[in-house]
């Protein structure tokens, strides 16, 4: 479990190197501290001008802002496990019951710790892993709502527009109804930019299939004669299937024949 304090100091004393940045497993980030450090070292000895400062400073910035950071925010972003076992627990008396219309029976609702890691990495940009663990909280409960509307937004960020539309629209058919945020939030706003968006809305936020363009110009195709006696026959089916005689189905079944004998 990292240490809030400790990044402080480690920022203070070692920013300059990235030293906190390892502390916290960002060794990404921590590669690019010693990286910046090292060009602006040898840019300070060529050019005898106090570059190395630039990494001195960004080190002590990062001090303070840990310092002041509430734990909270610290250990939602560096301690998810923490954020979790902060979750208050349920006496029985207080568990969220969910009764079943079939068998008269109940489940208990407990809070689904993949849901609450996606909004961590989702909190530090870590979009792919929000994805990953969203989809993982989709498996306990598929019909939650707000899963399916983070799921939308972390696509839409990513620009992969379909999945982003697909999971928006469940979200709403699960009862996700802040149509507000739909329209303004941040992370949707690629989808917005979209030509589809606009009749995606207007269709109650549901997808409008398209059509494929025939491939062959079927007007000026020519069509083979049909023999009048199976277009009497065709046509009588038709009326069967009017009058509620046969299905669609069986309609389409005995036309299938009439045309594989002709």
């Amino acid at each position: 479990m990292k240490k809030k304090g400790v990044t402080g100091v480690l920022a203070l004393l070692f920013g300059i190197w990235g030293v906190h940045r390892f502390y916290l497993g960002q060794r990404f980030k921590g590669f690019l501290m010693l990286a910046l450090f090292g060009i602006c070292m040898i840019a300070t000895l060529e050019e005898n001008a106090p570059f190395i400062m630039i990494p001195a400073i960004l080190g002590f910035i990062d001090a303070i802002l840990f310092f002041v950071m509430p734990q909270e925010d610290f250990d939602d972003r560096f301690n998810r496990k923490a954020a979790i076992s902060r979750q208050p627990a349920r006496r029985p008396s207080s568990v969220n019951y969910r009764k079943s219309r079939r068998d008269n029976n109940y489940t208990v609702k407990y809070p689904n710790p993949h849901k609450i890691a996606g909004l961590a990495k989702y909190k530090d940009y870590d979009y792919e892993g929000a994805i990953t663990d969203f989809k993982k909280a989709l498996d306990v409960q598929y019909d939650d709502p707000a899963v399916h509307f983070n799921l939308a937004c972390c696509y839409s960020i990513m620009e992969k527009a379909d999945n982003s539309f697909f999971h928006l629209e469940k979200a709403v058919e699960f009862g996700f109804d802040d149509f507000d945020r739909i329209h303004h939030h941040d992370a949707l706003a690629y989808i917005r930019t979209s030509n589809e968006f606009d009749a995606f809305a207007e269709n109650r936020y549901r997808k409008i299939s398209k059509i494929e363009a025939p491939k062959e110009d079927l007007l000026n195709t020519p069509m083979p004669l049909m023999d009048k006696e199976v277009l009497d026959k065709i046509a009588s089916l038709g009326e069967l299937r009017d009058k509620g005689f046969l299905t669609e189905e069986e309609f389409n079944l005995q036309k299938k024949r009439l045309l594989e004998m002709r």
